[in-house]
């Protein structure tokens, strides 16, 4: 009979897994309530608050008016190398009435444990300010605890105030909406608002604050340098955990690959990446 010896770097790997996973089944309110998503967002430390970019269908509404673009395009995240910490974005833009509409599908989990929003938005531009609204419809599945459904609504803006800085804020879940009848349980709601600096189309400086109701504001930091036309490099970190991030994002013409990559250095890294394409001319 042969036995296995397990490390003690095993041991506290497996330790910390049983100890999130169980923390996350316990308690309905384990999700923390933020569904961004995106490589490129990602890397500058989350602070994604002034793009004007497809993935602001899931970053700041307030933002997609800015990419008047058809496209399709998808994402995955996987955090500490834990199968079960995986989430999955996938989305949708189409110009429509002088702003543009988006639609888009989330994931986060495995089937003991999984969240999922399938969410419908649409921003506008008016004059130097784009506003968006996103109406989202939200499942929490538990196994042996059934499942709880509520809609979700956020609001978000971004402004241009000169031709070099940037303002941009966000509401997640505007309605606090309730997972449960009996309970006050709800979806945390999370304001974002923030700064980008542009001194130059291949350098953006941005720096945003980040705040739940009852607890501390997060600062997030990020920087994007464009080293060619079709490469840029990233790097950026946010407070509460603290967590590094660098990312690079190649765009081949009408495709776009984003990389990124976090790390917590209680629980290890967290990488994404993120695929997309343009339709049209």
């Amino acid at each position: 009979m042969k036995i296995r010896i397990i490390s003690l770097q095993q041991m506290k790997k497996y330790f910390l897994t049983g100890l999130i996973w169980l923390t996350t089944i316990v308690s309905t309110k384990a999700q923390n309530g933020d569904y961004a998503m995106g490589a490129r967002s990602s890397a500058i430390g989350g602070s994604s608050i002034t793009l004007g970019d497809e993935w602001a269908l899931f970053n700041n509404i307030g933002g997609l008016a800015h990419f008047q673009e058809k496209s399709i395009f998808t994402s995955f995240k996987n955090k500490y190398g834990i199968t079960e910490f995986t989430s999955l974005a996938l989305g949708a833009t189409y110009p429509l009435l002088g702003g543009t509409a988006g639609l888009g599908m989330f994931r986060f989990g495995d089937d003991l444990y999984n969240e999922q929003r399938l969410n419908l938005g649409f921003s506008n531009q008016f004059g130097i300010v784009s506003l968006g609204l996103n109406v989202s419809y939200y499942q929490l599945n538990i196994e042996g605890a059934g499942s709880r459904k509520t809609l979700m609504i956020d609001f978000g803006g971004r402004a241009q105030l000169t031709e070099q800085l940037f303002f941009g804020a966000h509401v997640s879940n505007l309605n606090q909406a309730k997972l449960s009848t009996v309970s006050d349980e709800r979806i945390p709601t999370i304001m974002k608002t923030g700064l980008s600096y542009r001194p130059s189309q291949d350098l953006m400086l941005n720096a945003e604050v980040e705040k739940e109701v009852d607890q501390d504001a997060v600062l997030k930091l990020g920087l994007e340098y464009k080293i060619l036309d079709n490469l840029s490099l990233r790097t950026g970190f946010n407070t509460k955990p603290f967590e590094s991030s660098f990312g690079l994002g190649f765009y081949p013409g009408k495709l776009k690959a984003d990389y990124s990559y976090n790390n917590n250095p209680d629980l290890g890294g967290i990488h994404e990446i993120s695929v997309g394409y343009t339709f049209g001319d």
